[in-house]
């Protein structure tokens, strides 16, 4: 019996196929253009887990840019994906302070390595 909310099992095998940009693939520098239906945002990974946001809720609410920490991408509940920064389809969770509409596309630009 299938109740289409989500459960374990299902969101276990979606986050190992998962398509996005990864916390363990970011250097310090390295741009990401995260595009929702009704805003865009840009993150700057500063290091650290900490990130400068601009754009979107952010605009709006805090003067961008913000430094916040960038927790993980969600499929809009409590199940959290903490490797995963931002990927097409999931939201992410800024800091415990807001979080996205799911992105329509993701684009980073990392630094070119030296």
């Amino acid at each position: 019996m299938h109740s289409g909310a989500h459960n374990l099992e299902h969101l276990t095998k979606h986050a190992s196929l998962a398509v996005g940009v990864r916390r363990s693939e970011l250097r310090e520098g390295d741009v990401l253009m995260l595009y929702t239906r009704n805003s865009v945002y840009t993150a700057r990974f500063l290091g650290k887990g900490r990130f400068a946001v601009t754009g979107g809720w952010f605009d709006l609410n805090t003067g961008s840019p913000d430094e916040i920490a960038i927790t993980g991408s969600t499929w809009g509940g409590k199940c959290i994906h903490r490797e995963l920064v931002a990927s097409p389809g999931m939201r992410v969770e800024f800091g415990r302070i807001a979080w996205s509409h799911p992105f329509s596309s993701v684009w980073c630009a990392f630094q070119p390595l030296y």
